[in-house]
């Protein structure tokens, strides 16, 4: 019997899967991510940008008006949409990761939490229409981040044979 002493051994490995987790952790935590974030990063654009306006020679009411009338389709609208919209898919991933399952109900429960917090947190300041876009941007964002982990656990599809 020939061997090589120094080969590894061969056993078929199994990785085991993980056990489901907490809902309710998983919603509170992609919640949190999105809608802190979120947050977050409009405070820091927004110190950026009230910086920039400084610097521009903008007294004080004017970058008041800008930073509290801001178009939406301006240039710094839309990055910070695209930011809000990149926190939501990141807190739809996470969400997914810890629930463990292959079923949307956790980040489904998360992004109904998202949008009606910002439905709340925005008020009657924005517009019917653009609040239902920007709804339907945040929960396609929710889903698509989870649809990454869940396509990532979901056991392969076989083929049906015809």
């Amino acid at each position: 019997m020939e061997s090589n002493r120094y080969e590894p051994p061969r056993a078929p490995v199994k990785m085991r899967p993980r056990e489901p987790g907490s809902m309710v952790k998983a919603v509170i935590v992609g919640a949190v991510i999105d809608i802190g974030g979120t947050t977050l990063a409009g405070i820091l654009f927004g110190v950026l940008y009230y910086i920039l306006l400084n610097s521009q020679g903008q007294s004080e009411e004017e970058i008041r008006q800008a930073l509290t009338t801001l178009d939406p389709f301006s240039a710094f609208g839309l990055l910070m949409m695209a930011i809000g919209t990149a926190m939501s898919a990141l807190g739809g991933y996470q969400c997914a990761a810890i629930a463990n399952r292959t079923t949307y109900l956790a980040p489904g429960i998360m992004s109904l939490v998202s949008v009606a917090s910002s439905a709340m947190l925005g008020g009657e300041a924005t517009p019917l229409p653009r609040l239902l876009i920007l709804s339907g941007v945040t929960v396609a964002a929710i889903l698509g981040g989870a649809s990454l982990y869940i396509r990532k656990i979901a056991p392969p599809s076989t083929p049906n044979p015809s």
